[in-house]
């Protein structure tokens, strides 16, 4: 699994690199640019574009850290040319310079700058990166290259049209683009009268498609809203159990940047005290957390599901999610988060999901219902499908032989359909999960998605 979905970020945002120096803040600076980051990134995503270029400035002024620094100006920059002001936004990317930027190619084919293409400055900011990237220790994370543009989930919709409407060349580096992919979500809502959009940008880090991003577009048709059937959204605040959730969100950004610089080797197994292992702890500068979560976690699992089931912040609860791997047994913490597969956001979900899978995974017996991972199978986003898709691939290798013949009848009236669909995908992670199941439930190997169908076509109804 880990080749699969540990090779891979799901919504990348900005392709960021850093300077090559750092200096280490104090722990009030650094909570407070991390503070203000986090709030200038809601702005963006809610297109409030003036607050979010402020933010970003001052976050980046308040950060004694070079890396953090030059991310938000350059962040800055983004939403600065985003709300039509490109002088200032070119001074905002030589600050970000400045401060040790230095992925010219992330400026160059990021949508969120392309308007600040033929202003005056522009040439001399990618001439600032290109110079700090040959001083630089370590070559940054390529851009993705765009290799394949999947569309999923409504029958009105047809794919080539929608793929003709999004205009992205095929072949071509793509930055991911909150902003852009906001506006194309809408434009395909209103044209196909969709009750749900969105593009779901994915990029390989690691295995053979190291360098490649993929872009699925999920769609909803608006008879079919039972498929966005979610948990209320929570709105309290409780309180973080021990830091617990701070200390994995400071985990995840060091150990982010580390990979992003180079000093993390993906292709390399990770290795975790639990089963859920994403970047690990190899790194001496992220050995002293796993300590802290093995210790604390357990003692703390009640705490964390409460601000799974409460708090507003959605990367929080996710945090949380990922925390619950380190809970008193791997089958306590499978069953504290079952309950939260439905999350009303998706990155909780992936996380949730992210972590059963790897437990099951590694378990002798089912943790979990089929039939809760069926319902799993129908959620909108390609980050859900594909994992409930692993899930059900590693829940079916834990059946006794009676058990998994009892099941294949039922789930192929049930998902068969679905599979065979993933199963012609581009995407490796929607398609590859989906072959494994369909391989288990029909004892057959068949090489393309034309034979799968035909497949399907002889079974009984």
């Amino acid at each position: 699994m880990r080749l699969a979905l540990g090779a891979v970020l799901v919504v990348l945002g900005a392709g960021c690199a850093h300077s090559p120096e750092k200096a280490e803040p104090g722990p009030r600076q650094a909570a407070r640019a991390q503070e203000l980051s986090a709030q200038a990134e809601k702005s963006y995503r809610a297109l409030d574009f003036p607050t979010c270029a402020e933010q970003f400035r001052q976050a980046a002024e308040a950060s004694a850290d070079a890396d953090s620094r030059a991310e938000s100006f350059y962040d800055a920059a983004r939403c600065t040319a985003l709300r039509g002001e490109a002088p200032q936004a070119i001074e905002l990317l030589k600050r970000s310079v400045q401060s040790g930027y230095y992925d010219p190619d992330t400026f160059q084919f990021d949508p969120d700058l392309s308007s600040l293409h033929t202003v005056t400055g522009w040439d001399e900011v990618l001439a600032g990166a290109k110079a700090n990237l040959a001083k630089a220790p370590n070559p940054p994370m390529p851009v993705g290259v765009l290799s394949g543009i999947d569309v999923y989930g409504s029958r009105r919709a047809d794919p080539e049209a929608v793929r003709r409407q999004l205009g992205l060349e095929l072949g071509k580096p793509l930055v991911h683009s909150f902003a852009l992919f906001h506006q194309k979500e809408a434009a395909l809502k209103k044209q196909y009268n969709l009750a749900f959009a969105q593009l779901s940008f994915i990029y390989f880090f690691a295995s053979e498609n190291a360098g490649k991003a993929f872009l699925t577009v999920d769609l909803v048709d608006a008879e079919d809203t039972q498929r966005l059937r979610f948990l209320p959204a929570p709105s309290g605040h409780p309180a973080d159990p021990e830091g617990l959730v701070a200390q994995w969100r400071d985990y995840e950004s060091h150990a982010e940047q580390l990979m992003r610089k180079g000093q993390i080797d993906m292709e390399t197994q990770a290795t975790c005290r639990v089963a859920n292992c994403f970047f690990g702890f190899g790194h001496p500068a992220l050995a002293h957390y796993e300590p802290v979560f093995v210790e604390k976690v357990p003692k703390e699992q009640d705490a964390l599901v409460q601000v799974l089931r409460e708090e507003e912040d959605g990367e929080k609860r996710a945090a949380a999610a990922f925390l619950l791997a380190y809970a008193a047994t791997p089958e306590k913490g499978v069953q504290l988060l079952v309950p939260f597969i439905r999350d009303p956001d998706g990155g909780v979900r992936n996380n949730v999901l992210r972590v059963m899978i790897a437990t099951q995974e590694k378990a002798d017996h089912p943790l979990v219902d089929i039939a809760t991972v069926v319902d799993a199978l129908s959620m909108p986003q390609t980050s859900d499908r594909n994992k409930a898709c692993y899930l059900l691939s590693y829940l079916l290798d834990d059946l006794k032989p009676e058990e998994l013949q009892a099941q294949k009848a039922p789930l192929i009236r049930q998902l068969g359909e679905q599979l065979v669909t993933m199963a012609g995908m581009q995407q490796p992670i929607n398609r590859e999960p989906a072959v494994e199941v369909l391989q288990k439930l029909s004892g057959e190997s068949y090489e393309n998605p034309e034979q799968w169908k035909a497949w399907l076509a002889r079974q009984p109804k």
